[in-house]
């Protein structure tokens, strides 16, 4: 059986073996049979990777080591240690909002979700191993007392814009990684704040439960204090509200202080923090103090390697259960671990996972910008009692859709040129299928539309889970800057038509695109298509085109509007036919894409 993973904030201590045996006895033999075949994939590759290290020549290992070293140096010419980012993550979110919404929770184990599965719990259920993605009979077993929350998405959601309104007030491109995430770059804002700022504080006590935060009793006699009585309407006790104020100085940490304190005053929640040089590092640091706390790494290089040499692998975004098996294999059981051995990745691993763990490894962020955090795709994807009816399959994945139009609107996504299914069967094995559009998914009717076309061809499988998602995502900043650029870019992710055989060794296939002054095909290759590009232009000048907007482009009629910006594959030599033109301007036809 698998093990019990206790990496989360507020697990730590738990008797692993106790509740992993618990687990066991209570899991499904069809549970059971999909968890040894997954353990059985994981051990063969281990297996495969322990032959691999055993087998490797003297000129393999030398010319390894040569490569992490050189890579290494490349890395480390990149560092960047100018900036303050900071990783907000909101402490036990939805079990959060429902102790604050009912005070009864707050001083027993909960959990939100249902029998089949948990999205949260709050600190209390944690220490009995209770925790997300756990079935929620599972927990009952481990904690008999566990109150279950039904979930309710909607509420958490409009709790969540509340707050992100405050980030934006530090960072205008601040991202919503979900909910209760959010990464923020104070960079500008910490260089612009030259002064304290004082904030007023309140809190609350008497015999109303129903506001929070709670005031401390050994600070209720304080001199400051103003103390105010009022009668709550919703439980007609009387409340009293402990009004005082608070200062804040100039420096990030400072700064992440107030941003807190603001999301507590404002919606009755507590978040955690990590700051540090990049989001890598600053997500692993929010997770240090919780709940309700902050952590700072210094933005130092030999402060980040001493961070990183006793920190477990599974503290890493992106290093999972399968991942961690494989570099245990390798003795690699910290971060510190990692960079020892790092000349026996390339022997092991991929291109990008050798360069992926060795950024790790450095604490180096996974993108070359450390102020870009923007996430690569958006999903929503709901478990259920499994089922093969699909008039009830239809029904999840309507309200699936929607929601993730919703949070794509929320975020400032415009949206995605990739739509995958996912879908996980009754035996617990996962299935994906993708599709490329010829155009952007933005709408609810697109996303319902592409999403159907997937689950369609899935039907009679028995299904417990089903998600959507987005990616190779377009932002609302992209499209307002469109260039000519990014049209040849987006031309380029499109996939080819189904009646072209770019394989068949009998045809020389010559890709070409439409020029988007002429219209006529050019090959393309950037050398070509730019120099075609720029003698469109020279000769619409002579010819009294005097801006960008006058110069005209043809494009043909009898060409379906949906198939204009297509990729087009033709013989060589192959010559396009003569068709009548109609006049545009660039500005309508990069509208289009």
């Amino acid at each position: 059986m698998l093990t019990f993973n206790d990496n989360k904030a507020g697990m730590s201590g738990l008797d692993r073996e106790k509740i992993s045996k618990v687990i066991a006895e209570n899991t499904s033999s069809t549970y059971s049979s999909f968890s040894k075949k997954q353990q059985s994939r994981i051990e063969e590759k281990v297996l495969e990777i322990k032959n691999r290290l055993e087998n490797a020549t003297k000129e393999e290992k030398q010319s390894a080591e040569y490569l992490m070293n050189t890579l290494e140096l490349k890395l480390e010419s990149c560092r960047d240690l100018s900036r303050d980012c900071v990783c907000i993550d909101m402490d036990a979110y939805f079990a959060a909002v429902e102790m604050r919404d009912n005070p009864k929770l707050r001083s027993v184990p909960m959990a939100v979700g249902s029998s089949a599965m948990l999205s949260t719990s709050n600190y209390l259920a944690r220490r009995f191993g209770v925790r997300a993605a756990m079935p929620g009979f599972i927990a009952k077993k481990l904690c008999p007392n566990l109150t279950l929350v039904s979930v309710n998405y909607s509420k958490y959601s409009k709790i969540s814009q509340k707050f992100s309104q405050i980030f934006l007030e530090y960072d205008a491109e601040v991202s919503m990684m979900s909910l209760d995430e959010a990464y923020i770059d104070l960079t500008d804002y910490v260089a612009q704040r030259t002064e304290n700022k004082t904030l007023e504080r309140r809190r609350y006590g008497g015999d109303c439960p129903c506001f929070l935060p709670r005031v401390n009793e050994t600070e209720k006699e304080a001199e400051n204090l103003e103390i105010v009585e009022e009668t709550c309407e919703k439980c007609a006790k009387i409340r009293k509200i402990y009004v005082d104020h608070v200062e804040f100085g100039i420096g990030r940490e400072e700064i992440v202080r107030e941003i807190r304190f603001r999301v507590e005053q404002f919606t009755g929640l507590t978040c955690s923090a990590g700051i540090a040089a990049n989001f890598m590092l600053a997500k692993i640091c929010s997770d240090f103090n919780k709940p309700n706390g902050q952590f700072v790494l210094q933005n130092e290089r030999s402060a980040i390697m001493e961070f990183l040499t006793d920190l477990p692998i599974r503290k890493v975004g992106g290093i999972g259960r399968v991942s961690e098996a494989h570099l245990q294999s390798m003795e690699i059981r910290t971060v510190g671990d990692m960079l020892l051995k790092k000349s026996i990745l390339p022997l092991c691993f991929s291109p990008l996972a050798q360069e992926s763990f060795l950024r790790i490894a450095l604490g180096l962020s996974g993108r070359p910008s450390a102020s870009d955090p923007r996430r690569k795709s958006i999903s929503v994807e709901r478990t259920f009692t499994p089922t093969s009816d699909f008039s009830l399959l239809c029904e999840e994945h309507k309200e699936i859709c929607r929601m993730l139009e919703e949070d794509v609107r929320k975020v400032g996504i415009i949206g995605g040129r990739t739509i995958t299914l996912k879908l996980k069967l009754a035996s617990f094995d996962v299935l994906t299928r993708s599709l490329t559009p010829s155009e952007v998914v933005t709408s609810l009717e697109d996303i319902q539309k592409y999403s159907m076309e997937l689950l369609e061809k899935e039907k009679g499988q028995e299904i417990r889970l089903l998600g959507v998602r987005l990616s190779q995502l377009v932002f609302e900043e992209e499209k307002k800057s469109k260039t000519i650029a990014d049209f040849w870019n987006d031309q380029k992710l499109r996939p080819p038509k189904s009646d072209q055989h770019p394989d068949d060794p009998d045809d020389l296939i010559i890709e070409t695109r439409p020029c988007p002054i002429c219209g006529c095909h050019v090959e393309n290759r950037l050398e070509i298509m730019n120099s075609h590009v720029d003698e469109c232009i020279r000769k619409n000048r002579e010819n009294g085109a005097s801006s960008p907007e006058l110069i005209c482009i043809s494009v043909e009629k009898t060409v379906p509007a949906a198939q204009k910006l297509s990729t087009k594959k033709r013989k060589f030599g192959e010559k396009t036919s003569g068709k009548t033109k109609k006049p545009r301007t660039i500005d309508s036809f990069l509208k289009k894409v």
